[in-house]
This record gives structure tokens, C-alpha cells and sequence, in this order.
């Protein structure tokens, strides 16, 4: 895991200040004590704190830039491709990857209209929508003629049977 060279440099002041242990420096800023020693001998060593690489990875890369490499790339030999490659931190087959992506967003043609399939489903869509509602009417009807029975047989009570 990378740390920006502010927070190395905050949390040594905070180890040379003297103020807390190197374990509540390590909870404060959730970097292991471990870490925090290793940053501690390189300094004592004289080595500078690294900076961290500022390359990025090839999924960073955005639309734009994508486009400029292939661009750059595209009338570059093989050998002088994969120096360019080497030079900017990523792969040769990333520009095939970007060039295949480019192409396949191009070749995708607008949709003019709903397809036939799409057509039948919504008949079909329409239909069923119809029948729900025949059916709930059908029902609410059903309801309401079960309740009037019951209305009834509670005034008039029930029917006698010769």
C-alpha cells in the first residue's frame, strides 16, 4: 500500500515530538507499527522518504488519453510500440484491448427502432395487461356479490328447506 510523503513525514514528526508511543500513532493514522519502524530506520539511514510512482495503471487512463496513445502508436513499428509502452507504464496488449474497445463502440449502430421481437412482447404485454384487468373486475364483483349474500342472510336469516 502506498502513503503520500506528507503523511510519512506527519506521522514522524509525531514519532520525533516524543508525545505518544509508536502504537498510538499506528491506531491514530491506521498504519501499522511495523511501518512506522520501517519509515523510522530509513530515515536514520539518510535515505530520503520514496515517492510513491505517478504513473498510472491502464484502467486510470481516460477515454481521451486512451484515444492519444493509439493515435501516437499507431504508425509505430513493434519495437518502437513497445518502448512507448515501456516509457508510459503499461502493456502493448493494452492498446490491442483499447483499439478492439474503440472499434467495437463504433461499429455498434443506433437502434432505428423496436425490433420484432420487441414488437410481439409488447402485443403480448398489452394483452395480459387487458385480461388483469377483466379479471380483477370479475373479482371486485365476486367480492362484492359474497358480501351482499351474507348481508342478506343476516337480515332474513337462513332459507328453510321443506
Amino acid at each position: 500500500m502506498g502513503y503520500s510523503v506528507q503523511l510519512k513525514q506527519t506521522v514522524l514528526q509525531k514519532v520525533f515530538s516524543g508525545n505518544k508511543t509508536h502504537i498510538q500513532i499506528s491506531k491514530e493514522f491506521g498504519i501499522g507499527r511495523s511501518t512506522i519502524g520501517k519509515w523510522l530506520r530509513d530515515y536514520r539511514k539518510g535515505d530520503s522518504i520514496k515517492v510513491q510512482s505517478t504513473e498510472k495503471r491502464p484502467k486510470d487512463w481516460t477515454a481521451e488519453e486512451r484515444i492519444s496513445a493509439l493515435i501516437t502508436t499507431g504508425a509505430m513499428s513493434p519495437e518502437e510500440q513497445s518502448a512507448w509502452c515501456r516509457q508510459h507504464g503499461i502493456f502493448s496488449h493494452h492498446l490491442q484491448q483499447w483499439k478492439q474497445d474503440a472499434v467495437t463502440s463504433m461499429t455498434t449502430s443506433p437502434r432505428k427502432g423496436p425490433s420484432e421481437t420487441e414488437k410481439q412482447l409488447q402485443k403480448e404485454l398489452s394483452a395480459l395487461k387487458k385480461d388483469l384487468i377483466r379479471k380483477e373486475k370479475a373479482l371486485a364483483e365476486t367480492a362484492a356479490l359474497l358480501v351482499l349474500k351474507k348481508k342478506a342472510q343476516a337480515i332474513w336469516g337462513e332459507p328453510e328447506e321443506d
